[in-house]
């Protein structure tokens, strides 16, 4: 990245568009602007250029972030924004801190004009193109394109020399940490932790990053950025929700529809804005809104606005005792335990689980109550099983998987991750062994085990884990929690409920029945002391749909 070949490629695209015919420029830059950013991703996706993040983004998303920060078409802000009803001004200074190809200008100039938007961006065609674009389409001087849209790292140091605008727009690169193509440098990690005191984590992904620039850069306005849905609630992310909330507090989350930007990510629209200290505004991608309470969203709790949005009802529970940390262990295992098992598991060819033969259990062999093993297929290694088993005196001769099958070979709860409410199963007779990622629960007293199947199938539990923890799944549908964020979820405060609902799991793990499933929600309310009335209706009716078996 150089700024001087950016002024270079100007000139070359100014050039190129002299030999259109003037009519066809602008269709002509935009030709070009789509066809780089297609090349671009294309060439980042098979690995022939350096990853940069880089998407196309829809016009509809485009306008959502617009409408976000600056109100809706026409002047007046949609339902669910995060700011009320008001007029777009004209005048308003807006940034795109990655410009790319100038989408977000383009739509900025048409609501505030041409001359209140700026932009920044690391590549240097990019920049190139989108200030033709910008001086095709609204007139102006290069001279003046070329100061309002610069070429450079937004994210360092100095970039902008202390300016400060009404509103950040824009769809900054995703750049997930735990990938070597897209991982930082060490160098890159120091600078970011300078630049804004350690609140950017390691693993926190590129964008989010972004919205601490942005609550830099519009320290009395509005910031409305694309980010993936993990940045709501990724422990990693968990600093720079903390550090943007000290600075401007969110004021909406809409979440964007899967295929947005396809199949890879999950994504939303996450404003900040001054002065937001009432209600959250959530939206789903249907344009569903829900107002929850900011008290839902302390220390920057923001998967509550996916929880809102998806209509998931409060957790209601009155009666807590401690966590169920205090009851139980719970690990994923890792992938030494994964990859060790290669080569030695088997089909169980009509033999059923036994302690020396194990079965084998994948999450999606895990139901609510119900183990699917031997019923569908699933994919270890590269090769199909319906009945996958292990042999326990083999893997106990091996220095990693010996310590690791006698763990896990006792009575647990498995709990299935990615799933639109938690599901578990109870292996009281140590039968089954988890595949990574599934969660091993396996209760401090041998006593207790049904006791903690209860707390982690109970209604409110689940309802809790959206609340806390929603945005983490691949999908806006499900939630998905951690071993440590299971184990730090509340326990039940009532016991004599609590055994009762024990009691009713095994009824219904032994019939699968729907009477025995209702009678076990009830009890686990009772465990949590959910107050009767149409609050807790509404949790046993979410609940019930979403744990039913498909």
């Amino acid at each position: 990245m150089d700024p001087a070949h950016a002024d270079l490629l100007t000139e070359s695209v100014e050039e190129s568009a002299r030999a259109v015919a003037r009519p066809r420029r602008i269709a002509w830059i935009e030709g070009v602007a789509a066809g780089y950013e297609g090349a671009r991703r294309a060439a980042e996706q098979e690995g022939r250029a350096s990853a940069a993040g880089t998407w196309y983004t829809p016009p509809d998303v485009v306008q959502a972030v617009l409408d976000a920060a600056l109100g809706g078409r026409g002047g007046a802000r949609t339902r669910g924004s995060g700011q009320g009803r008001r007029p777009a001004r004209a005048g308003r200074s807006v940034v795109d801190p990655a410009c790319g190809t100038g989408h977000f200008l383009v739509a900025a100039a048409e609501r505030v004009g041409a001359g209140c938007v700026h932009g920044m961006d690391l590549d240097p065609m990019a920049v190139a193109i989108a200030r033709v674009r910008m001086r095709l389409r609204f007139g102006r001087s290069a001279a003046h394109w070329r100061t309002a849209i610069r070429c450079g790292d937004a994210l360092a140091a100095g970039a902008w020399e202390g300016r400060v605008f009404a509103a950040v727009v824009g769809n900054p690169p995703f750049l997930a940490q735990l990938s070597a193509r897209t991982a930082r440098t060490a160098a890159e990690r120091d600078a970011l932790r300078r630049r804004f005191g350690g609140a950017v984590s390691r693993y926190a992904d590129s964008a989010s990053a972004f919205l601490l620039l942005g609550s830099e850069l519009a320290p009395g306005g509005t910031v409305a950025l694309v980010q993936p849905l993990s940045v709501l609630s990724a422990a990693d992310s968990a600093e720079v929700r903390s550090a943007c909330e000290t600075r401007l507090p969110l004021a909406s989350v809409r979440v964007l529809r899967d295929d947005a930007f396809g199949a890879e990510v999950r994504t939303c629209v996450v404003t900040l804005a001054a002065g937001a200290l009432g209600a959250v505004h959530a939206m789903d991608a249907a344009g569903n809104c829900a107002e929850p309470a900011r008290s839902l969203f302390a220390g920057g709790a923001w998967g509550a606005a996916l929880a809102a949005a998806r209509q998931v009802p409060p957790a209601g529970a009155q009666r807590t005792d401690g966590t169920l940390d205090g009851w139980m262990s719970a690990t994923s295992d890792f992938r030494q335990h994964y990859y060790g098992l290669r080569g030695l598991v088997h089909e169980a060819r009509g033999a059923r689980p036994s302690v020396a033969r194990p079965a084998l259990v994948t999450v999606g062999a895990i139901d609510a109550a119900r183990l699917g093993w031997s019923k569908r297929k699933v994919r270890i290694h590269a090769r199909d099983f319906r009945a996958p088993t292990v042999v326990r005196r083999v893997l106990e001769r091996h220095a990693v998987l010996g310590p690791w099958v006698r763990a896990r070979g006792v009575p647990k709860v498995l709990v299935a991750t990615q799933t639109r409410a938690i599901e578990a199963w109870v292996d009281g007779g140590g039968t089954a062994i988890g595949s990574t990622p599934v969660i091993t629960a396996v209760p401090r007293s041998s006593k207790d085990l049904w006791r903690v199947g209860a707390a982690i199938l109970a209604p409110p539990t689940a309802a809790e884990a959206w609340w806390r923890h929603a945005g983490a799944a691949m999908s806006a549908g499900a939630v998905r929690i951690s071993a440590s964020q299971l184990r730090n979820l509340p326990a039940p405060g009532v016991r004599s409920a609590w055994d009762r609902g024990a009691r009713a799991l095994q009824a219904w793990q032994r019939s699968g029945s729907d009477r025995d499933r209702t009678r076990f929600a009830e009890a686990m309310c009772d465990a949590y002391g959910v107050p009767a009335g149409p609050g807790r209706e509404r949790l046993l009716a979410w609940w019930a749909a979403a744990v039913a078996t498909p």
